[in-house]
Formats: C-alpha cells, structure tokens, sequence
C-alpha cells in the first residue's frame, strides 16, 4: 500500500463490554488502547519497512466528553512533528457527541539491535513530514 498523506486515517469502532466502567463508560484507559491501534495502522501504511520499530516513550492525554458503550469512536490520527529519531503523533478520540479526548504521542525508531534509537532514513523523514498536518 501506498502511504498517502492526503487520505483520511480514522479508526470506528465500536467499544467492547470490558473497555467499560461500572456505570458504563469506556474506563479512561482505554483511551490509550484506542489510539495506539489508530496509530499503530496509521504507521504501518506509512512506514511498512519500519512501522514494527517504533516504540512510545510519552503518553499525554486531555479527556473531554465520556464516550458510552452504544457510541461509535472514531479515532484520528497526524503526525505533529518529526524529530532526529522521533516521531510526534495527535489522536483525536470522537463521537456523534464530538471530541472524547485527545492523545499526544512521542515515539523513538530503534535501530536493528533494539539497543538504542537510530536516525530516520531520509526516506522515512520525507514520508512523516508530508503527513505532518495532515
């Protein structure tokens, strides 16, 4: 697949009974499940040679609005910024409601001995640049 940084990358779907809290929110999280597999398939078209190298070294999130178990999520994702070895991403959890919360990512790329991060390859810089804003 190409990557194209003009496409809409959202996840939907629908929570599970045990993302929920007794009075039957999503538990907040679960927030974080969400996003990292909107982002998780987000880098893969992205980056198919190095999607599976990327690891999270911060998490932050804002809650805005509850998400109950009939709504339907959608999950957004961009690219904020690109660094020498990481990688900023913004999650944007919604529903019909409007903005759930919003989760901001900063990742690092291993190099092959996992022992350490490396460079992006220009390559890879080229890709993630043109879908920062996206």
């Amino acid at each position: 697949m190409t990557a194209d940084p003009n496409s809409d990358p959202v996840l939907r779907l629908s929570p599970r009974w045990t993302d929920l809290d007794p009075i039957g929110h999503v538990n907040n999280s679960v927030f974080l499940v969400y996003a990292e597999e909107a982002r998780a398939r987000y880098l893969r078209d992205a980056l198919p040679g190095a999607w599976n190298s990327v690891v999270v070294v911060h998490n932050a999130i804002d809650y805005h609005h509850p998400v109950d178990e009939t709504d339907v999520v959608n999950v957004s994702s961009v690219v904020e910024g690109v660094g020498t070895s990481s990688l900023t991403t913004i999650n944007v959890i919604s529903t019909a409601h409007g903005k759930c919360a919003t989760v901001k990512t900063v990742q690092v790329v291993m190099n092959d001995e996992r022992s350490g991060t490396r460079p992006w390859t220009e390559a890879e810089r080229m890709i993630l640049t043109g879908f920062a804003g996206s």
